[in-house]
């Protein structure tokens, strides 16, 4: 055990000293790798601080946001990185309308463009996993219009696009099966892809390995050494599951006759913290993660199926931010601290050294008895021998319910079932969805007490809350 430790950590040093090399070797106009900036904290520094410190200190090159926050794109103007701006999901709707659209570009681009370099407009985020009809229906609408705006507005350096949870695939495994869920591929991901093909902007996923982590996994989701998945069809030996992930939406693509659209990952990452018996969580694994994609992001590759195809990444988040709802493993994905030091080094400093992952109060981190490895990441079951379910609590509001219903379904739940048509639709109400989804999401995660806390609106129960039609996992 502890040959097999020591094994690790002089993998990860070595693996850090690569990217290093790679980061020194990289030029000033070179493409580096984009972060997602998220503003949910009340310790955060200064917009204006952040572009700095981004711009001076770090390799980064290119920040997403999860709205069109003016401040923001103020303090970004001359810096010379690259913003993504997001829509709101509610203003889908109303955005299907060229004029609504028009208004939206006045208010929200013009004003800041070219001056902040504003190159990429997400209408929505994740909007396949809301399961909302009206959302879905207006969504390539919506891109078409606000895409139509720009250039009416004689903007013609922005790309339109929408971001997706990986969700939107009914097979993915092994990635020669990836597939859209039959009819969305028709009505929304084939027109979808044909308006991304005629303005050349890139379909946006984000895959995170880390909701698809298990302990007998561990070493393939994290990218570190591991005899591979082989992959029947195509003859590839896939040593990862980002690039397997990656691969199961370019097959999905192709089968839709879209083969030259390019990728774009929207958010990725690992989280540091997690409730209690969440042991993936920690500043190894992120550190490893994440410094792996840094080193891709850097070399330029593209994944085993599209090996000469470049693939822009942004790494989620920026910072860990304190008033992010949720679990506390959503305040725990930041590559830096409020006062920006690091929580750990996966190569994105320019001054970055090839260091042990740093620990919370900056000294290298290490476990008794790993020789300096990191510890092996178990879940720890529930507690308690019978079966569990995790459910709703009575009386909880209906709006925190639905975004349960929306986190849980874009980070592991299996939400088929309570689609239209589903086994399970019925009733369709916000509760039984919930209810299902929380399950489904408690159950992808080992069944650990800890996974249905939805910000004290879950209960772990031995009552099944299946009915004749519905059966819960």
């Amino acid at each position: 055990m502890l040959k097999e430790m020591g094994t690790n950590n002089h993998n990860f040093i070595l693996h850090l000293l690569r990217l290093t090399a790679a980061v020194l070797s990289l030029s000033t106009t070179a493409s580096a790798i984009g972060v997602n900036y998220g503003t949910l904290g009340n310790n955060l520094p200064p917009p204006a601080t952040v572009a700095n410190f981004l711009k001076t200190q770090t390799i980064i090159d290119s920040v997403k946001l999860f709205d069109a926050n003016p401040d923001v794109l103020r303090a970004f103007a001359g810096s010379g990185l690259s913003v993504t701006v997001t829509i709101p999901n509610g203003l889908i709707p109303s955005l299907a309308d060229v004029g609504a659209a028009r208004g939206w570009i006045n208010d929200n681009i013009a004003p800041f463009h070219p001056q902040t370099k504003i190159n990429r407009v997400l209408v929505g985020n994740e909007i396949m996993a809301t399961l909302d009809d009206n959302l879905i229906s207006n969504l390539v609408p919506a891109m078409k219009a606000v895409h139509q705006a720009l250039v009416q507005a004689g903007i013609n350096d922005i790309q339109v696009t929408t971001a997706h949870s990986m969700g939107i695939l009914k097979a993915s495994d092994p990635p020669s099966a990836g597939q859209f869920w039959p009819g969305h591929d028709v009505t929304v991901y084939a027109p979808m892809l044909e308006f991304l093909r005629q303005t050349k902007a890139p379909f946006t996923v984000n895959p995170y390995s880390y909701f698809g982590y298990s302990p007998q996994m561990a070493n393939y989701a994290l990218f570190r050494p591991n005899p591979g998945v082989h992959d029947p069809v195509t003859g590839i030996t896939y040593t990862n599951m980002f690039d397997a992930t990656l691969d199961a939406t370019y097959t999905a693509m192709r089968k839709l006759g879209f083969p030259d659209v390019g990728l774009l990952v929207g958010e990725t990452g690992w989280p540091t913290l997690c409730l209690p018996g969440q042991l993936e969580c920690n500043v190894e694994n992120a550190a490893w993660y994440n410094s792996e994609l840094v080193r891709r992001s850097v070399d330029g590759v593209g994944t085993p199926l599209v090996p000469n195809k470049r693939i822009g990444i942004f790494l989620f988040a920026l910072f860990n931010e304190n008033e992010k709802p949720g679990p506390i493993t959503e305040q725990n994905w930041g590559l830096f601290r409020p006062d920006m030091t690091p929580v750990y080094h996966c190569g994105v400093l320019r001054s970055e050294q090839p260091l042990a992952p740093i620990g919370r109060q900056g000294g290298r981190k290490t476990h008794k008895g790993s020789a300096g490895g990191a510890t092996p990441a178990i879940p720890v079951p529930a507690a308690g021998g019978g079966k569990k379910w995790c459910v709703a609590k009575a009386g909880a509001a209906a709006p925190t319910l639905q975004a349960n219903i929306d986190y849980a379904c874009g980070n592991g739940a299996d939400c088929k079932p309570i689609q239209p048509g589903g086994p399970c639709f019925e009733p369709n109400n916000v509760v039984a969805h919930a209810t299902f989804a929380m399950n489904s999401y408690y159950r992808a995660k080992g069944s650990l007490d800890s996974t249905c806390y939805f910000s004290n609106t879950g209960v772990v129960t031995a009552v099944d809350p299946s009915n004749a039609n519905c059966k819960f996992p």
